[in-house]
């Protein structure tokens, strides 16, 4: 095995360590909850990226682009890069938390707090961007067809969930203070010009 092939050998292993870290938050932060039929769905994706990532390890399937080759050389160190800002991501989000989060895909699903530190003073919804980040970063160590699905299904998916936990806060008793937090941090990737982002450092805890 070249060097190379063992960039892109970790950089699959390592995403698929993320999709592992992200498939345990139902267990350890997020409050229980059923399993809806959304809920399935948003987390099809995982499961669809993580197979793809395995058939690749294994040999089973082949990506676009040849292993070892230039071209795959550069997609495995974005995709190592893009895995461990997800990790990061993740533990920050977490840490910006007091209390576990619902699984929102229920009725009786109501917002009960308004979190605007840590990651959230630049982006709504820092934990679905990282599940993107996760999910990109498979793709880019194994550029086939079911991890570019799941990234584009997932983008899908999570911006339609995204928009109705927004309807949700936007409806509720914070509805006011929700839509001051919206004109400044963005929904998946931040708003440069938001006057939050001048005021909180995403990486610190206030």
């Amino acid at each position: 095995m070249s060097a190379w092939q063992g960039i892109n050998a970790a950089a699959i292993c390592l995403s698929i360590g993320v999709l592992v870290r992200i498939g345990l938050l139902p267990r350890t932060f997020f409050r229980p909850g059923r399993r809806t039929v959304a809920w399935w769905l948003n987390s099809a994706p995982f499961w669809v990226a993580g197979s793809g990532l395995l058939a690749v390890l294994l040999g089973v399937a082949s990506p676009y682009l040849e292993r070892g080759g230039a071209a795959s050389a550069v997609s495995s160190l974005l995709a190592l890069a893009a895995a461990a800002a997800a990790l990061a991501l993740v533990r920050r989000t977490l840490a910006a938390h007091q209390q576990p989060l619902a699984l929102w895909h229920q009725p009786e699903d109501v917002p009960s707090h308004l979190v605007t530190t840590g990651p959230y003073a630049w982006v709504r919804h820092p934990f679905y961007a990282a599940f993107l980040l996760a999910l990109l970063a498979c793709l880019l160590a194994a550029p086939h067809w079911s991890t570019l699905a799941a990234l584009g299904f997932a983008a899908h998916r999570l911006n339609g969930t995204a928009a109705a936990e927004e309807a949700r806060f936007l409806g509720s008793g914070l509805g006011a203070r929700y839509a001051a937090y919206a004109r400044e941090a963005g929904r998946f990737v931040p708003r440069l010009g938001g006057g939050r982002l001048r005021r909180f450092s995403p990486f610190t805890r206030t």
